[in-house]
């Protein structure tokens, strides 16, 4: 049976699980293949999504963190924030905020919502609109990067996880040696949910390194 029909089944499979299961997009698939690779959610109450529509990985993280909680019998108040230029459908228990994530006033809005504390696990499946140009698309794409890495260093707690997409190309060796100079643990995963034709990974970073003053 030719690989690629199994692809575009899976494909389809996935949107149909994500019609069925109530997710808004089948991208949540990929959150949970990335969970159960590296079990990021692992210890997580609190969580900020980086360019959030249409909220699927919300959903997402919204039901891991239940889990969390009633493990804990409600010990910590779970507090969940998504951030898009796009507004999004409210989900119970998630705070939303519409702004870019390049505007220079959303740190504050950040730190304000989560009450000067650090964060348990931030994430991004933020995605640039693609020209067709892979080369211009990957560096249009390493920009958002930068930038939802330059959100994490200042609010995730040590020792806690980062996901963000980019997308395959020449530059991603660069970028991937950048990281590794931030962050203790920086690897690449394509989860199965994935279009087979697709240039995109995702970068999982653990471990924010300090640099001594």
């Amino acid at each position: 049976m030719p690989k690629q029909w199994i692809k575009e089944h899976q494909k389809e499979h996935f949107y149909r699980s994500a019609k069925k299961e109530g997710y808004r997009a089948r991208s949540a698939f990929k959150l949970i293949h990335i969970n159960d690779k590296f079990k990021i959610f692992r210890r997580v109450y609190t969580l900020l999504d980086l360019g959030c529509a249409p909220g699927s990985w919300l959903q997402v993280s919204k039901e891991f963190i239940d889990a969390n909680i009633q493990k804990d019998k409600g010990k910590i108040a779970p507090k969940l924030l998504g951030v898009d230029i796009e507004k999004i459908s409210p989900i119970e228990g998630v705070n939303f905020i519409q702004m870019d994530i390049n505007d220079n006033s959303l740190e504050s809005k950040i730190n304000g919502f989560f009450e000067n504390e650090q964060i348990d696990l931030i994430i991004s499946d933020c995605s640039i609109n693609k020209t067709g140009n892979k080369t211009l698309d990957q560096v249009s794409q390493i920009r958002i990067c930068n930038r939802v890495v330059e959100i994490a260093i200042q609010f995730l707690k040590p020792d806690r996880f980062l996901v963000l997409k980019c997308f395959e190309g020449s530059e991603l060796a660069s970028f991937i040696r950048n990281l590794k100079k931030k962050f203790q643990m920086v690897k690449k995963f394509i989860p199965g949910a994935t279009r087979s034709r697709s240039s995109e990974l995702y970068l999982i970073c653990k471990s924010i390194i300090k640099i001594k003053q």
